[in-house]
């Protein structure tokens, strides 16, 4: 699988297929040695091929086409949704009502512990950023159709990018006008 044959490239580590992906890569970076400044930029590469290894192990494990029932059905299966729905578009509404963390989701079918879901999306998110267990969204490239169906963004608050904007303007005329 990905994840096991990123982990694979590094001679001096081995991969704990029952510990979680962000353990194993957290142990990784201990294992490299790699400082916050890594000068040779060692650890950012590592993290582009994890994020990379993520992206394709949950294409392996679920499939990449959104419009095919069984992927939408073994997902539904994994995600505990019974009766398991027999179109496409009811699969899509079930799996859009539950709230589970992506990177538990692919690391769930290696290590065979239970899916934890969440109430709601507020509950997803405090414990997203708790755990920091994000699942890449830059990796674009490499997501297929149904990947990019059932990933959310639920990090910017609407207007934010607005505030971001204001801000930024602010801080420019102020440096402009010398108080900066």
């Amino acid at each position: 699988m990905p994840l096991a044959a990123f982990f694979a490239q590094f001679a001096s580590f081995s991969f704990n297929e029952n510990q979680s992906s962000h353990k194993n890569f957290d142990r990784l970076v201990k294992v490299l040695k790699c400082d916050v400044k890594d000068p040779q930029g060692r650890i950012a590469l590592a993290r582009e091929g994890f994020k990379n290894a993520l992206v394709h192990e949950f294409n392996a494990r679920f499939g990449t086409d959104r419009k095919n029932i069984s992927n939408w059905q073994n997902l539904c299966g994994v995600l505990g949704i019974d009766p398991v729905p027999n179109s496409v578009k009811k699969c899509r509404k079930c799996v859009w009502d539950v709230h589970v963390n992506l990177v538990d989701l692919v690391d769930s079918q290696r290590t065979g512990k239970p899916v934890k879901l969440f109430a709601s999306l507020e509950d997803l998110r405090a414990y997203t950023l708790h755990t920091r267990n994000t699942f890449p969204k830059k990796t674009r490239a490499y997501q297929g159709g149904l990947l990019r169906e059932i990933t959310r963004t639920y990090f910017r608050r609407p207007g934010s990018a607005k505030k971001k904007e204001r801000k930024k303007k602010q801080k420019a005329a102020r440096a402009a006008a010398g108080g900066d």
